[in-house]
């Protein structure tokens, strides 16, 4: 009979242990983080999202929260089933969760009239965000942290060079835009838009657009005895504009306003002068707001009225005192809800804001969670119908 005698070494005791110990499940702190990276993502926004953003959004909110939880430490139950019962606990929350976000969809979606969304939708959340976890929980805490700072420092990046880019490129001068307002008033009086009824100054988003369905509404308002003038002042999207020169559709607004203010109080006595309204949207609004204040400081009853659509949040005098203001926010628009503030306080509207838009469903407001659902809301904010987001109707001709 020959024994064989096996002799293993420390080296490979330590080697074994290391392995079951990657084994074994992840520590209570850490999956403590995953849940509740888990219930930010999975908790209601306010507009349809398709099933990839949910998906990543969840992946990315457990991925985080789970190296947040490993950092802080990874301490375990003393006995092993306890461990693997709080990891079974939280798969079922994740499940659980996925399942009443895939019916808020759904509720969102017939609030609008399009279709819901079927079972991969759920399934689709649950995976992304187990993917998440594990892709951290069973790293060595220097690699969750790697990976965390890794996604600080691409999102810092993407704002610096965004903001640059913006302010390299997007906005003119003071100069230019003077220079452009003189000749756009010149253009109003030499073809009689001076002697018309009214004249509506209405301020373009950064890219340079005004939405049709004000201007028709309007028109239709004011029974077609209306000029409008539109002065570019930037050629970006409205977003790159606000983080990097939102004061250029003030600056653009009050020019073209003060031209013509001058041009009207330049035509000879007795000759109907005609009344002048000031119209914005998003981007446009904060600078058709900025152009009443100016003007009820300078020439007071000089503007008729102002109309406002989708104000970005806490931008404007929530007050507005001085010249008639409108205020218009679809109910479902992330754009007037959106502010740092938002982190620790639920978002508010001026006093003189009209709710419009489709009446749809909207979720309770929590601390940085709904920050972080509209922050997310806003990539979808263009998607749906007239009535839905960031989308305004013809309410808007509704002049003061």
């Amino acid at each position: 009979m020959i024994t064989a005698v096996v002799t293993v070494t420390p080296h490979q005791r330590a080697l074994v242990r290391r392995a079951l110990g990657r084994l074994a499940p992840p520590g209570s702190l850490t999956v403590l983080g995953g849940l509740i990276g888990a219930l930010v993502a999975l908790w209601p926004g306010s507009l349809p999202r398709d099933v990839v953003t949910a998906a990543v959004l969840n992946g990315v909110c457990v991925a985080v929260m789970t190296a947040v939880g490993r950092a802080l430490g990874s301490a375990r139950p003393e006995r092993l089933i306890i461990s693997w019962a709080l990891y079974a606990l939280a798969v079922a929350v994740l499940v659980a969760g996925s399942i009443a976000n895939t019916l808020w969809q759904n509720i969102l979606r017939s609030d609008v009239g399009i279709a819901g969304v079927g079972s991969a939708y759920p399934a689709a959340l649950t995976a992304a965000g187990c993917a998440g976890f594990v892709a951290v929980a069973w790293f060595g805490r220097r690699a969750a942290m790697a990976a965390t700072a890794a996604l600080a420092t691409v999102v810092l990046f993407a704002m610096h060079a965004t903001s640059a880019a913006a302010a390299t490129d997007a906005t003119a001068t003071a100069a230019d835009i003077d220079r452009a307002a003189t000749l756009l008033t010149d253009s109003w009086v030499r073809e009689g838009g001076v002697h018309r009824g009214a004249v509506v100054i209405a301020v373009p988003t950064g890219s340079g657009w005004v939405d049709p369905q004000a201007t028709t509404a309007i028109r239709a308002r004011l029974h077609d005895d209306v000029e409008f003038l539109s002065l570019p002042y930037a050629s970006a999207s409205s977003w790159r504009v606000f983080v990097s020169d939102r004061g250029s559709a003030a600056t653009a607004t009050v020019a073209l306003l003060r031209h013509v203010l001058d041009a009207r109080e330049s035509l000879p006595p007795g000759v109907p002068r005609p009344r002048v309204y000031l119209y914005g949207q998003s981007l446009g609004a904060l600078g058709a707001d900025r152009a009443r204040e100016w003007a009820q400081a300078s020439h007071p009853g000089a503007v008729a009225g102002t109309v406002l659509a989708g104000v970005p949040a806490d931008t404007v005098d929530p007050r507005g005192g001085g010249s008639s203001r409108i205020v218009f926010a679809n109910a479902s628009d992330p754009v007037t809800r959106w502010s740092t503030a938002a982190v620790w306080r639920p978002p508010t509207r001026p006093v003189q804001t009209r709710i419009v838009g489709a009446r749809m469903h909207s979720p309770p407001w929590l601390p940085v969670v709904s920050f972080v659902q509209t922050s997310v809301d806003l990539l979808g904010a263009l998607d749906g119908p007239v009535g839905t987001g960031h989308r305004y109707g013809p309410e808007q001709g509704a002049l003061p």
